[in-house]
């Protein structure tokens, strides 16, 4: 099953960071970690998406993965700290696949990680991911008005694409405001 949230999904199961990356527990201390429907949707399809090499330690809360979309790129914080097991190198040169598919086929990396039940203490999950979301799309809406005017009350949802249909969005500050880097 799926949580939606205003038109955002994430399935059961994944843990959420608040700052858009997604966790899948596997199995004997591997996940896979990936971007949410949320950030995908906000800053559309990237051109590619890059990560650690095969080897690389990432630690929670630090940069890890980029983002790359026309002139611009964003960093995303990971969500544990661990080894890099695998890499989807297709996002390399298509990262629109994580758009489209974001928790299957728009897999970014995997990790071994060495603390994992400590780890996940700061994730989200289940009611604390949809309480999260609200507020993300609260502030989302917010956002939108400040930069580039009101929108239409017309109760839809948010299309795929939120920074390439509104062009009065500035990349810096939803950088700074949703993935929380930048």
């Amino acid at each position: 099953s799926v949580l939606d949230i205003a038109g955002f999904k994430i399935p059961q199961g994944y843990y959420l960071h608040s700052g858009h990356a997604w966790v899948k527990i596997e199995e004997n201390s591997e996940v896979r970690i990936g971007i949410d429907d949320f950030a995908m949707r906000v800053f559309g399809p990237p051109d590619h998406i890059s990560s650690p090499l095969v080897g690389k330690v990432v630690a929670q809360n630090q940069p890890g993965i980029s983002i790359h979309r026309d002139k611009h790129s964003a960093d995303l914080l990971s969500p544990i700290n661990g080894v890099v097991t695998a890499i989807n190198s297709s996002l390399w040169e298509k990262g629109a696949v994580a758009n489209a598919h974001p928790y299957d086929d728009g897999w970014i990396m995997r990790v071994h990680a060495k603390n994992l039940r400590q780890d996940i203490k700061a994730l989200m999950i289940g009611s604390e991911t949809t309480a999260f979301m609200s507020e993300e799309v609260d502030r989302l809406y917010t956002l939108i008005e400040q930069q580039a005017g009101p929108l239409a009350a017309d109760g839809g949802t948010f299309g795929s694409d939120i920074y390439g249909n509104l062009p009065g969005l500035d990349w810096k500050k939803l950088t700074q405001a949703f993935l929380k880097t930048g």
